[in-house]
């Protein structure tokens, strides 16, 4: 991974980009932004061009310790994630970073150390970690991977250089997707779309075929509850929350499907949607609801999404949202008493 492949993020490359011609890589940072913006793919490329032997505003790519770094074998970066069968990075993995900073670098100009996410710290490792960042051993390099600071400890962010990363332009992803990966023009407008502004997120959905299948369940489960009612509501509660894995993406879906049938409702304009491909649906769905109606909607849904961060059962979160819909208002399709 070289900056040359992360899309549109001009100021954290050029912050990165600026440490390494001046010398003066600090000993630690913070990658803070939305999940699919290029955080961990900028990490990488960064941690290569630490490595890189030839290394002029880029890492070359193809020297020894840019090929050790990008095959994931080089003994001098480590990507620090949660254990399998873990959601949590604990204390004692931080206490074997400790222990292998002290040492310095193996073989490269830098130890560099990638955490990812670092949101997933525990208290207790995050005060562990403090130790490290208090007294950084020379060459040696921390990169935190956070969606926000808000998620650890303020002395934690305070010994690091924060560098920002914002959601990337629909019309950048969208241009990427046709002439990096050549997919089809139609294909890649609703996948740039859709991405809402994670370029890795869009990139990741044009190499699976079945990448449009999930969405499609999950808009699917919310056009029932608004045309069947309560119990449909309650079973695409169920589907939205059955595998953890993807729930934070199925909570974005559901997001933006409301979102869209809100700007259809308020412009009917076809060029502001996200989901591009079920316009019909959306025209035919949003003009049975009032906008009151979509933005208690949306609502219930933010808070359910805050709510589950916060490590509330995602079941009855969710069940809680889609009862606060519109509990005086019958489900579409069925008359008003």
């Amino acid at each position: 991974m070289r900056f040359l492949d992360v899309l549109d993020q001009h100021h954290a490359v050029g912050l990165l980009r600026s440490a390494l011609r001046s010398g003066r890589v600090h000993h630690a940072y913070l990658f803070a932004g939305p999940a699919g913006t290029g955080r961990s793919e900028t990490a990488a490329a960064f941690a290569q061009a630490l490595q890189c032997d030839r290394y002029q505003e880029d890492s070359c790519g193809s020297c020894e310790p840019c090929r050790k770094v990008s095959s994931d074998v080089h003994p001098d970066v480590r990507w620090v994630r949660p254990l399998e069968g873990k959601t949590t990075i604990g204390i004692d993995q931080v206490r074997e970073v400790r222990r292998e900073a002290s040492y310095g670098p193996h073989e490269g100009r830098w130890k560099v150390f990638v955490f990812c996410p670092a949101d997933a710290m525990l208290a207790e490792a995050q005060n562990s970690l403090l130790k490290l960042l208090e007294e950084p051993p020379e060459r040696v390099v921390l990169v935190l991977v956070v969606e926000s600071a808000q998620a650890l400890l303020p002395t934690v962010v305070s010994r690091c250089q924060m560098v920002r990363f914002n959601l990337v332009p629909i019309s950048s992803i969208e241009h990427a997707l046709r002439v990096q990966l050549g997919v089809d023009p139609a294909r890649a407008r609703v996948l740039a779309a859709l991405s809402a502004g994670r370029a890795a997120r869009a990139a990741a959905w044009a190499k699976d075929p079945e990448a449009l299948q999930d969405r499609d369940a999950v808009v699917e489960h919310l056009v029932r509850a608004e045309r069947e009612g309560l119990l449909a509501a309650l079973q695409a509660a169920e589907f939205l929350t059955q595998d953890r894995s993807r729930l934070a993406e199925r909570l974005e879906v559901a997001s933006l499907w409301y979102r869209d049938l809100l700007v259809w409702r308020e412009t009917q304009d076809p060029s502001l949607l996200v989901n591009l491909d079920r316009q019909a649906e959306i025209q035919e769905l949003a003009g049975s609801l009032d906008p009151a109606g979509l933005r208690r909607r949306l609502e219930a849904l933010e808070e359910a999404r805050w709510a589950v961060r916060r490590n509330a059962n995602p079941r009855l979160a969710l069940e809680a949202a889609f009862l606060r819909f519109d509990p005086e208002q019958p489900a579409v399709g069925q008359p008003s008493s």
